[in-house]
């Protein structure tokens, strides 16, 4: 009986190790237009990865992205990144870095970034062009016993 207690904690401490071993890379470089929500971005990102016990990375520094910089991370999250921020050998070792089965997440302007990298319009599935011109506009709220928007009147 004290064996099946011992493998059972061994177990949970296997898997509470692993758990805890899951990290992530915020990448915020840009080269272009500067969002001014970054840092806030980061700020709030960092928090929603601790709640799930998930370790992060808040960086600007494009020398991680070798085999061994990214090797420690499960997934890289282009946080408004602007323009041409990574080299040939640093494209090289992202394209190697994705193919491993590791994630990725764009955000905002990261569509907004390396315009002459095919392979990472084909990640990121499209490039920004340009914001659209301010304009009025109507929107009918279907559910609003969404907590989202049961703020929201039936026309918003």
């Amino acid at each position: 009986m004290n064996r099946i207690f011992i493998f059972l904690f061994l177990l949970l401490g296997i898997s509470a190790a692993v758990q805890a071993q899951r990290q992530v890379l915020i990448f915020s470089k840009t080269k272009g237009f500067r969002h001014g929500s970054i840092e806030k971005g980061a700020e709030v990102l960092k928090q929603l990865l601790d709640k799930e016990k998930i370790k992060s990375d808040h960086s600007e520094d494009a020398a991680l992205f070798t085999d061994q910089g990214l090797n420690k991370y499960d997934a890289v999250i282009f946080l408004s990144t602007t323009g041409d921020i990574l080299d040939n050998a640093q494209q090289e070792a992202f394209v190697r870095y994705i193919q491993s089965g590791k994630g990725f997440v764009g955000i905002h302007a990261a569509t907004d970034t390396e315009f002459d990298w095919p392979w990472y319009n084909g990640l990121v599935g499209a490039y920004f062009a340009s914001h659209p011109a301010v304009q009025k506009a109507k929107i009918d709220v279907l559910d609003r016993k969404h907590p989202a928007t049961k703020h929201l009147d039936p026309i918003w």
